[in-house]
């Protein structure tokens, strides 16, 4: 929906208004104030309108108020809940788990509305597409519904249909979120880890992503393809045909969720065996082809017949690259060898943060991890206890996880709470071992270390190729005096605009004082220009007033 600058920000005031009002509605006056949402050309607006008072008190909010304002929200925030609950590294660990719990189901669209979306997207009448589709959805998201139907080759699909306008409502709360977070920024205070700025353009990547059927399409077809011999694991195979960005086709798998105890006996499986395959399913996603299903809950997660299982909703996935899965593989073999000074090295390879506040204190807390914990945790297989505790030292620390690390460690955590509830024996260890080792074992061999020799000897080639020529360069710039060293201090700028905007100001003040002085002066005067006095106070006040609104209302005058 293409919208003018002032009809943007217009739009942008009032869906703002309404997202305070459910915030405080659900008992968040405590994060407007947080986020110093209450001060500023917001808060007057607000309390402008008689939409929010003043906040008062200390600040306590919880992870299941929050997840009822977010779902109340609409489909933007529900995704946004979803994303921060894969980072227990920036919300903490109780809150994470609550929004874990966020409900993405609605009313679903009548039929009627979703049919011409279908044909405008597949270029063809529904009777050309279909031998026959079912007209109530088996399943209705936020962002689409999922219809079963029969294709005319007679195979059954589930079709995958996005919601009408659906993207021009999320670039709409995306395009507010920024502005918001940039308010909140300049209130946080600096040392906190949290970017709201980064976490909303991360957000707007994972949802953009999602919207795009197609990426979906052909992420599905990575992982048929990645467990094509794997006879216990199956991933519906998308029909190219009849996918577009925003529909998306795919063999119907006929199951019930894993988690359905009952139905293990009707479907001769046994749920402990079920466990072990769903963990080395994703053990094997992550170690061996470094593309993961990043949300196995057990909705997603389908009980088929004869021990066997389908992964499901392929949207939310990670990628890792090879150095990736380095990090964690000694991530891993730090904990299980009770190396603490390795998983302190491991951990900061994990982290997007250069370096932590206090090294040494970090150090001391992973050598007491490691110490008293670390063993524990790997003799009950509790890995995702492990992990949690890791993530806990981290946030404590102010190191951020990289978003990619942080699915990676969300899905290896929710995968073996899936396993226990099947079969509360399981020990993860041993199912993650195997890989770990094996990695270890691959990186020394013959071919592996030939091949990273080539690589860096390459890389040394490369310099020793341009070091003189760069070196001559730079003597040449010695010489003739034309060399410049750059120094940016981090909150120079900062400084800077405060004064510049201070110095206009008082310029303006300075101004407005002498036409006041000057124009008394004239009308005390008995001549003809006593006549401009007047003229010079209208000047005067006008600049007065645009004084006091840009020291109100704006940032930049």
């Amino acid at each position: 929906m293409a919208y003018t600058k002032i009809g943007k920000h217009t739009v942008n005031a009032v869906r703002f208004v309404e997202i305070v009002q459910v915030f405080v509605r659900h008992g968040f006056a405590d994060l407007v104030q947080r986020a110093g949402l209450h001060k500023g050309w917001p808060g007057k607006l607000l309390r402008g309108m008689r939409l929010m008072r003043e906040p008062l008190g200390e600040a306590a909010t919880f992870g299941s108020r929050l997840r009822s304002a977010l779902t109340e929200l609409g489909p933007t925030f529900v995704k946004l809940g979803q994303v921060l609950s894969t980072r227990p590294d920036l919300v903490g660990h109780k809150i994470a788990e609550e929004l874990t719990g966020l409900q993405d189901e609605v009313t679903p669209v009548p039929f009627e509305r979703m049919r011409p979306v279908i044909e405008r997207e597949l270029q063809a009448p529904l009777e050309a597409l279909f031998a026959s589709i079912e007209h109530v959805p088996v399943a209705s998201a936020s962002l689409s519904q999922v219809y079963r139907a029969v294709l005319k080759d007679g195979n059954i699909v589930a079709v995958k249909v996005q919601r009408p306008n659906i993207e021009g409502v999320i670039e709409s709360d995306i395009s507010l979120m920024e502005t918001v977070a940039e308010w909140i920024k300049e209130y946080l205070d600096e040392q906190r880890i949290i970017d709201p700025p980064g976490i909303v353009e991360e957000f707007a990547r994972s949802i953009r992503r999602e919207l795009d059927f197609e990426v979906e399409a052909r992420i599905a077809q990575q992982f048929a393809d990645n467990f094509a011999d794997d006879p216990c694991v199956v991933i519906p195979q998308p029909y190219p045909g009849h996918c577009s960005r925003h529909v998306l086709t795919l063999e119907w798998i006929e199951g019930v969720p894993v988690d359905t105890l009952e139905a293990y006996g009707q479907r001769n499986s046994d749920p402990a065996e079920i466990a072990r395959i769903g963990c080395q399913a994703l053990c094997k996603m992550v170690f061996e082809h470094r593309l993961f299903h990043a949300d196995p809950h057990p909705g997603n997660i389908f009980l088929l017949r004869d021990n066997r299982l389908a992964f499901l909703d392929l949207g939310m996935s990670g990628h890792l690259e090879s150095g990736d899965v380095q990090a964690m593989t000694e991530l891993f073999l730090a904990i299980f060898n009770a190396d603490s000074e390795a998983c302190l090295e491991a951990l900061l390879q994990l982290s997007s943060n250069d370096e932590p506040t206090n090294r040494a204190l970090l150090a001391h807390e992973i050598a007491e991890y490691i110490a008293f914990e670390a063993r524990v945790i790997v003799a009950g297989g509790q890995i995702a206890r492990g992990i949690e505790l890791a993530v806990q030292i981290m946030r404590r620390h102010n190191l951020e996880l990289a978003p990619r690390f942080s699915l990676l460690l969300k899905a290896l955590a929710t995968i073996e709470i899936v396993g226990k509830q099947l079969d509360p024996q399981m020990d993860m260890t041993p199912v993650i071992q195997p890989y770990i080792e094996t990695l270890i074992t691959s990186r020394y061999s013959p071919a592996q270390l030939l091949k990273e020799i080539r690589v860096h000897a390459n890389g040394y080639l490369r310099l020793s190729r341009q070091a003189p020529g760069d070196i001559a360069h730079l003597l040449r710039q010695l010489r003739s005096g034309r060399m410049k060293v750059h120094i940016h201090h981090e909150h120079l700028d900062k400084m800077a605009n405060t004064m510049d905007r201070a110095s206009k100001r008082n310029a303006v003040a300075v101004v407005t004082a002498a036409l006041i002085v000057g124009s008394s002066l004239l009308i005390s005067t008995n001549t003809p220009l006593a006549k401009l006095g007047i003229f010079g106070y209208v000047t005067a006040g006008l600049l007065g007033i645009f004084l006091i609104i840009s020291i109100l209302w704006g940032k930049e005058y």
